[in-house]
């Protein structure tokens, strides 16, 4: 938006700099505006829809967001000292104390053969500060990490979001690398894009998300120990300290068996070097709670950082301190409501329930995946490839950006062949593409989709 009628007001005069650079993109919101009017099959969305009857058994066919079977249970049942009272800055302590043994139980450290990395993961991580949702908590470590004019390391294919809060919001500086090499995980380019950066600062704080958002991509098991082993390695090189902000949105959606299938978190919270996590996740995906907006903010801590067990105590509560000051000079602190209601379902369902529960959920979503992916084989052309994928919402096809721009493509495939897709194309950043949700898309809907694809590709030769 190029804002030519505000620029001539007094108003645009006393904006501040952060003020001028702000502004909401309209690409995926354009794009899944044009689907919802003009599209038979939408694969705009990016949250898990279904028919209501194959995720509840017994219940309608109404097409729906999906959600856990008790959830309506909670929306009745609640006092009113845990609807209109605030919470506190930093978050309702007990929803903070379970979701620290949540973290834990998605380590999935096994408690017989792994005590002493459990044991570790508890005592060396933070109690976990509530914000409001995944971004919000991003917004928050950065803002608290970087500033104006300094760098933040991520892929060159991105959420498009993170250009907004680090670029715009921030005034921080993005430094890219190129994500694959002949589909594999460019390790060295995230090294050099470290060495980049310290040409001009002397710490690095870089963003890594898995799955990630837009193309689904997990690492395989080699993939991480070998980025585990760069990071030690760099770390000793530049004895500076490199801060890892770990986006799990996505965290329970792994459906690959060669793939990692647990976050990043875990092992790097596990090393002695200075090597710092910050976990980023929330009820958002894990308990399919959009609306909710909670998310939280946990700290891997460094045994060496600390003489004893009392200075480990004050240590947390100075991060506390400095977390709970974000929250309450920004949103005050975060919504009562949807806390009362994630305490209540963990305490009154438990970890296992839960899990089973949303099991239901991931295994609808496992079959789209491997239905999408099978399918897309079948396109042969080669003006498209699909990048690596493992779990997730999402698959993403690159195109030739000699023969197809994104843009063109996505808009020719929704008018001719009513199928909504969300264009991402950045010539700077080597990105031409389109995102498929398959999230929100039918299974039985997949092959018809994947075959406009195909038709619409043969337009372009």
């Amino acid at each position: 938006m190029e804002f030519d009628i505000l620029k001539k007001t007094s108003l645009y005069e006393v904006l501040s700099e952060r003020g001028k650079r702000i502004y909401l993109p309209e690409g995926i919101f354009y794009w899944a505006g044009r689907a919802k009017k003009e599209a038979d099959y939408n694969g705009t969305i990016g949250a898990a829809y279904a028919y209501e009857k194959d995720f509840l058994n017994g219940n309608s066919v109404s097409w729906v967001p999906c959600y856990l079977e008790y959830i309506n249970d909670y929306f009745n049942n609640l006092d009113i000292n845990d609807l209109v009272p605030y919470a506190s800055v930093s978050g309702l302590k007990e929803l903070r104390a379970i979701w620290k043994e949540w973290i834990i139980k998605k380590s999935l450290f096994n408690k017989d053969t792994e005590e002493e990395k459990l044991f570790k993961l508890e005592k060396y991580t933070s109690l976990p500060i509530i914000t409001a949702g995944v971004t919000n908590a991003i917004f928050m470590s950065s803002a608290m990490l970087l500033n104006p004019s300094e760098s933040i390391i991520c892929p060159n294919k991105r959420w498009g979001n993170y250009d907004n809060i680090f670029s715009k919001l921030l005034g921080v500086k993005i430094q890219s690398f190129e994500f694959f090499v002949d589909d594999k995980f460019n390790l060295e380019g995230l090294k050099e894009a470290i060495y980049k950066v310290l040409e001009t600062q002397n710490k690095i704080i870089l963003i890594l998300g898995f799955p990630h958002n837009p193309t689904g991509f997990m690492p395989t098991w080699e993939e991480n120990e070998r980025l585990i082993e760069i990071l030690k390695e760099t770390q000793k090189e530049i004895n500076r300290p490199i801060v890892i902000l770990v986006d799990d949105a996505y965290e329970p959606y792994v459906f690959k068996n060669n793939v990692v299938n647990r976050s990043l978190f875990y092992d790097i919270q596990q090393l002695d070097e200075n090597i710092i996590p910050i976990k980023l996740d929330g009820i958002t995906k894990e308990l399919l709670l959009y609306g909710g907006r909670i998310g939280f903010v946990t700290i891997g801590l460094k045994p060496k950082w600390v003489k004893n067990d009392k200075e480990l105590e004050i240590l947390k509560n100075e991060i506390d301190n400095k977390l709970s000051g974000f929250n309450r000079s920004s949103i005050s602190n975060c919504n009562h409501f949807y806390q009362a209601v994630t305490t209540k379902i963990f305490k009154e369902k438990g970890m296992d329930n839960i899990i089973k529960t949303r099991s239901l959920v991931q295994e609808l979503l496992k079959l789209r995946f491997e239905k999408i992916n099978s399918e897309l084989k079948k396109i042969i052309n080669p003006n498209i490839t699909v990048d690596p994928n493992g779990g997730g919402f999402f698959v993403f096809l690159n195109l030739n950006p000699s023969k197809i721009k994104a843009t063109t493509f996505a808009d020719h495939l929704l008018r001719k062949y009513k199928v909504g897709v969300i264009p991402i194309e950045n010539i700077n950043e080597n990105i031409n593409g389109i995102r498929i949700a398959y999230c929100s898309i039918d299974i039985n809907q997949i092959p018809e989709i994947i075959n406009r694809i195909n038709l619409a590709l043969h337009d372009f030769n």
